[in-house]
């Protein structure tokens, strides 16, 4: 009985633990989101690669900056401010890119392939969501990006091919974004 009582108790603490974290998830800060949406250039390089096609594609540049502004419009953002940043994303990763293509020159990957461009295109895409949703709701909770923020953001940006230089670019550009004046 006294066994059983426990598990009861054990297994109430649980679900109790899981609503609450359930209710109030953890948001990914915007460095792990922008980390994790550079993760895939290396597939964008070696598709391009494979493919002959250029790094470098305005067209679809253009489709991924008119989406993010319209996107960030729905969420309250300034475009203004959020134009710089999307193509501070878009150059970082091409600079990404170009380094996958030269290191190749010199050392190709033998056995690995690339994921599938349009497949990676649309996770990319997912990532650019979130990124724009979770500035949007630090910046409507009041929050500001500190100079901690900015420290935390450069531990969590950390691809291959990626420079300091890049980073600082992504921080400055991001730290402008700012919401809509009404």
């Amino acid at each position: 009985m006294l066994m059983t009582f426990r598990t009861a108790a054990l297994a109430l603490a649980m679900c109790t633990v899981s609503a609450v974290a359930a209710e109030s998830p953890a948001q990914p800060a915007p460095g792990e989101l922008i980390n994790s949406r550079l993760s895939y250039m290396k597939d964008v390089a070696g598709y391009k690669a494979q493919h002959h096609q250029p790094i470098e594609d305005l067209n679809q540049e253009r489709r991924v900056l008119e989406k993010a502004l319209a996107d960030a419009r729905q969420l309250g953002l300034d475009g203004e401010t959020v134009k710089p940043f999307i193509q501070a994303q878009m150059d970082v990763a091409k600079a990404i890119q170009y380094r996958y293509r030269a290191d190749w020159l010199a050392s190709p990957e033998s056995h690995w392939q690339p994921r599938p461009l349009e497949e990676v295109r649309k996770r990319i895409g997912q990532y650019s969501d979130a990124i724009l949703a979770s500035v949007s709701a630090t910046l409507k909770q009041g929050s500001r990006l500190t100079a901690t923020d900015k420290a935390a953001f450069m531990r969590d940006i950390r691809q291959p091919n990626i420079s300091p230089q890049d980073k600082e670019l992504l921080w400055r550009t991001l730290s402008a974004v700012s919401l809509a004046h009404e």
